[in-house]
């Protein structure tokens, strides 16, 4: 049989797409080491599938950051000591709760109290708004009272005036420097409030030189019967201005020690009780039931 060349054999191969086997076996004989076993070679598919799972996936592209995210992220947050501050709101919150009042209503009988002395009477024209005296005598500090321990005396002084009395003594003979004597000033004497005041009102002024200015307690039963008296006579408002009757009324209600021309013997109703206007006394229920 006719032996076919190498060279021809390796033409074959090469056009068949088969491997040079020679060559491998030829370059491991050369360097005299054991060839490796064959792998045996698998499906294409699987081939494929090895590959792919050996294979690092690529990197997903990052989606981009909204732009809400990001400026959150940009704010500075809250510092460690604001939330010590935080903390003490509930605390302060109660505290100041309890500090909370009900905003103080004016009482319409001060008001129309010192109405009738600024306006109508123009008492503070002369004795001052506060009662600090000038043309006329001080009321504050007490003043008023230490002349005029008892209202219904000031209210005869007030209804008749001093001229009424001039250079006569009036008021509390036991005050310090004595009582008084009407128009003793240089200043004139007080003009009378009959025409010009209602009973009613001649009660608030006298009221408002005490109580507000004078710093008269309040406290007793009789007081407190008596500013009833006036917060009901204030409210239904009217009646005529001072009379003759109305000053003969109060003269029988002054004590003679304080008020010249006072009798004392006081004034009583049809039901028994004391007609007599102001803080009903004892002194003044004793001469009432005289």
């Amino acid at each position: 049989m006719t032996e076919i060349p190498e060279h021809l054999l390796k033409r074959s191969r090469a056009a068949k797409g088969k491997p040079d086997e020679a060559a491998p076996a030829a370059a491991v004989e050369a360097s005299g080491e054991k060839p490796a076993a064959p792998v045996a070679a698998g499906p294409p598919a699987l081939a494929k599938a090895a590959a792919s799972i050996s294979a690092d996936p690529a990197p997903a592209a990052a989606a981009p950051v909204p732009h809400y995210i990001a400026a959150a992220n940009a704010r500075r947050r809250l510092p460690v000591w604001a939330f010590f501050i935080l903390g003490f709101l509930p605390l302060w919150a109660i505290s100041f709760a309890g500090t909370m009042q009900q905003p103080e209503v004016e009482d319409p009988l001060f008001t129309e109290a010192a109405l009738v002395y600024t306006q109508t009477g123009g008492c503070s024209g002369c004795h001052g708004a506060g009662g600090g005296g000038g043309v006329g005598y001080k009321f504050s500090d007490g003043e008023i009272i230490k002349s005029f321990p008892n209202a219904i005396d000031q209210m005869v002084h007030v209804a008749r005036g001093s001229a009424a009395i001039l250079d006569e003594q009036y008021g509390n003979p036991d005050r310090e420097g004595g009582a008084r004597i009407s128009g003793a000033r240089a200043n004139g004497a007080m003009p009378a409030m009959t025409g010009v005041l209602t009973l009613s009102e001649l009660e608030l002024v006298i009221f408002h030189e005490r109580a507000v200015l004078g710093g008269e307690d309040t406290t007793s039963p009789e007081y407190v019967e008596w500013i009833d008296h006036l917060r009901e006579s204030a409210e239904a408002g009217g009646g005529s201005p001072l009379s003759d009757a109305d000053l003969e009324l109060l003269l029988k209600c002054a004590d003679p020690v304080m008020t010249p021309g006072a009798t004392g013997e006081g004034s009583t109703g049809d039901d028994g009780e004391s007609n007599c206007p102001g803080p009903k006394a004892a002194a003044s229920n004793e001469a009432a039931s005289s």
